[in-house]
């Protein structure tokens, strides 16, 4: 799936649950969904730096 595709998904996921919906189940979809996001991009950018460091630290080992 390219981007392109992935916007649409998402944008239709988005109207599908918008049509069904209050405006108060909406925004408290749209903050759970926020949070979860959130929560998401730390976790990965957490284990993006445990690997980065742990591969540089097995480079700094091997030059021993």
């Amino acid at each position: 799936m390219d981007a392109f595709e992935w916007t649409a998904g998402v944008y239709a996921t988005a109207m599908a649950m918008a049509k069904c919906m209050d405006s108060k189940e909406l925004t408290r979809s749209a903050l759970i969904f926020t949070q979860l996001g959130t929560t998401l991009a730390t976790l990965a950018a957490l284990q993006e730096l445990d690997e980065t460091s742990t591969e540089k630290n097995d480079t700094d080992s091997s030059a021993l």
